[in-house]
């Protein structure tokens, strides 16, 4: 896949299995006090997450959606990891 100049990397991983890890353009997540939107370039961020949708924009500008039952997201140097107990 060819490197977009909006797109940054992210890895969603559960205890059993890394669940996703592509490039992508966005993602919505929700945090604890709402939904929050990243982007290439975010500053430093680590984000605790309640259960709900994640959305993501991937960098071919498809869009996926699912589940999930909370967990952690950090984001660091145009990389974002969410980490969460079950994904769906």
């Amino acid at each position: 896949m060819a490197s977009s100049d909006k797109a940054f990397t992210l890895d969603i991983v559960t205890p059993q299995k890394l669940f996703f890890s592509g490039e992508i353009n966005s993602v919505i997540a929700p945090g604890l006090n709402g939904l929050f939107q990243v982007l290439k370039g975010h500053a430093p961020l680590l984000a605790a997450l309640k259960s709900g949708k994640v959305r993501i924009s991937l960098a071919d500008r498809s869009e996926d959606s699912f589940q999930i039952a909370g967990g952690f997201f950090e984001v660091s140097g145009n990389k974002a990891i969410l980490l969460t107990e079950d994904v769906s």
